[in-house]
């Protein structure tokens, strides 16, 4: 569904529209205290406990979940054209205690699906790289997660064997998670031509996660070196298979080759000050394409693997209490690429988060990414070269009732998709999650 809309003030009245919305959907406000109502047996999301059946299957080791998240954006000033979109998201997950289900110590299991829906503003509207919304995505049903981890040696040791996301574990930013645009998700995601699996693709891989140490750790995974070829396109090739899109592609093709992810770091949950520290790398090792081109044509260079590395810097300055979450929050994070292999060879983002502002769980974000491309790089609608593109957002989460969130949002992007071609975009939006 697309709003096409380029006047400011219509784009204003819809967002209006959906927080009066999603507020009357509420029914009920949060406390003083910042506490919520609607709480039934433990269960926040809107449904409940359904009559004692959550209770009695939590009980045995069953844990179902479920979100919806919808919202509207648009850009009524800058980008290729100026028009606004809609996106929902349905996510639903089950997590299964297998000591208490089938008496199996220090196990789990978890399975999820997506529903990603709507119309991409990157794509039709923006122009940029970097997808300023984290839940743009082609839309299909698609299974995610199927995966079991084994905790070993009183939880120091941690093995996981499926299909999995490394997004959910590697370069995390906790500061950063509720933030929209994707840039503040995988450092890599919008750098490399490799394909991760990332949201909403999940690889067959195994995982292992070591911490010595309290707070000090090592992990490290092998995946599909493609576990979407509808999603991804062919490294050696630049061309996208016909194979659906529903996560279910499991075969392991040596053509495809292997991805190879690892990270190192420390991290202080929970306590005065929680922060983190990370350092990663991944390496794939399939047949890649040259991204640069000559005279207007790409280049028909290959290369037999490529590479990324990070950093993650994620620490709390202002605590307004020990064990609390309020308080004032930076982050840091960079990732390189080597220039031949990749459509960027930088990208860095930064940002402060405060909790608590008005209650104990409403969040404020300023955040700023820049994103560079590798030389060589042209835009072949104009045939400009691209350069960099930047990222300012500032966002704002307020938890409504115990189930449901809004988030009014803003972003501007200078030089969408890295060229002078397109304006400074202002993005505008507003963010509704709900709690099943």
């Amino acid at each position: 569904m697309t709003i096409p809309t380029p006047k400011f003030a219509t784009l204003t009245a819809v967002s209006s529209a959906a927080l009066f919305a999603t507020s009357m959907l509420a029914g009920d406000s949060c406390c003083n205290d910042g506490s919520c109502a609607k709480k039934e047996a433990g269960f926040d999301g809107i449904t409940g406990d359904w009559g004692g059946v959550r209770a009695t299957l939590k009980e045995n080791g069953y844990e179902l979940n479920g979100s919806y998240t919808a919202e509207v954006f648009g850009n009524p000033r800058g980008g290729q054209k100026n028009g606004a979109v809609f996106n929902g998201l349905v996510k639903l997950t089950l997590d299964v205690n297998l000591e208490k289900a089938a008496g199996w110590p220090d196990a789990t299991f978890r399975m999820s699906g997506l529903y990603p829906h709507g119309t991409s503003g990157s794509a039709r509207y923006v122009g940029d790289a970097s997808l300023y919304s984290n839940i743009d995505a082609h839309d299909s049903y698609r299974l995610v997660d199927f995966w079991v981890e084994q905790k070993l040696l009183e939880g120091k040791v941690g093995v996981k064997v499926g299909q999995m996301k490394i997004d959910d574990e590697f370069g995390v930013m906790d500061s950063a998670a509720f933030l929209i645009n994707s840039s503040f998700g995988l450092p890599a995601a919008p750098i490399s031509p490799m394909p991760l699996p990332v949201y909403p693709v999940g690889a067959l891989g195994i995982r292992l996660r070591v911490e010595p140490l309290h707070g000090l750790y090592f992990m490290g995974g092998i995946y599909d070196g493609n576990p979407s070829p509808g999603d991804f396109a062919n490294p050696a090739t630049n061309q996208t298979g016909n194979a659906s899109r529903h996560g279910t592609d499991w075969a392991l093709r040596d053509s495809e080759g292997t991805l190879y992810i690892g990270e190192v770091g420390y991290e202080r949950r929970g306590g005065e000050y929680p922060g983190a520290i990370r350092l990663g790398m991944m390496r794939h090792t399939a047949d890649f394409l040259d991204v640069g081109y000559t005279g207007g044509v790409r280049n028909t260079n290959t290369h037999s693997h490529t590479s990324s590395s990070y950093f993650v810097i994620d620490q709390m300055l202002w605590q307004k209490a020990k064990d609390s979450k309020e308080g004032l929050s930076v982050f840091l994070r960079g990732a390189m690429a080597p220039e031949a292999t990749s459509y960027m060879s930088n990208s860095t983002q930064v940002g402060l988060v405060y909790t608590g502002v008005f209650q104990k769980e409403d969040k404020v974000g300023l955040a700023h990414a820049r994103n560079k491309f590798s030389p060589d790089q042209i835009d072949q609608a104009s045939g400009l070269s691209k350069g960099r593109e930047a990222i300012t957002e500032l966002s704002y989460q307020i938890p409504v009732t115990s189930y449901l969130k809004v988030q009014p949002d803003f972003q501007y992007i200078s030089q969408p998709g890295g060229t002078a071609k397109n304006n400074g975009a202002w993005v505008l939006g507003l963010r509704a999650i709900l709690d099943f």
